[in-house]
């Protein structure tokens, strides 16, 4: 069973221990280049929990397997972005973070009633990109970067509210 409980200061250790023996490529290809420098570290994490972030810790029959971040949170426009969603290598293809984004959205639409949701991911990252779309979530965007390997899909989910 997964659930999604917010992180805490004590949880800030396993996006470290996640990211061990981990190059910058690879810290670049979850949490982006504006929340964390290379090498991720406890201090890190919790200066983003200190900001208000909301950081999810993923949690699988009572062990924590991955984190997924909400940001660019705008309540006037029902909008947020999904981001820094990492999942630990032991769980991964196994549909455990296409149950955690379900997860993540019913949060949103359903009790941060958000309207649209978006998300960036990198155009080689298929398994990440076939998760967001079992999800419901559609590229919108194309971004092309000098290096071919971080061109990005920009993806959204719009929650459609019946009257």
């Amino acid at each position: 069973m997964i659930h999604l409980k917010p992180m805490t200061e004590k949880d800030c250790h396993y996006l470290v221990d996640w990211n061990i023996d981990k190059d910058e490529n690879y810290l670049f290809q979850w949490a982006g280049y504006k929340a964390y420098h290379y090498p991720i570290s406890f201090e890190q994490i919790n200066k983003r929990l200190n900001e208000q972030a909301q950081i999810y810790l993923i949690v699988h029959d009572k062990t924590p397997i991955g984190s997924v971040e909400l940001d660019k949170i705008n309540e006037e426009m029902h909008s947020a972005n999904v981001c820094r969603f990492i999942l630990c290598n032991d769980v991964k293809s196994k549909g455990l973070g296409t149950q955690a984004l379900k997860q993540l959205i019913n949060l949103a639409f359903n009790e941060m009633i958000m309207e649209r949701l978006t998300l960036g991911v990198f155009c080689y990252n298929i398994g990440a990109i076939r998760c967001y779309e079992k999800c419901g979530f559609l590229v919108k965007e194309y971004h092309q970067s000098e290096d071919p390997n971080w061109n990005v899909y920009i993806m959204e989910l719009i929650h459609h509210r019946t009257k």
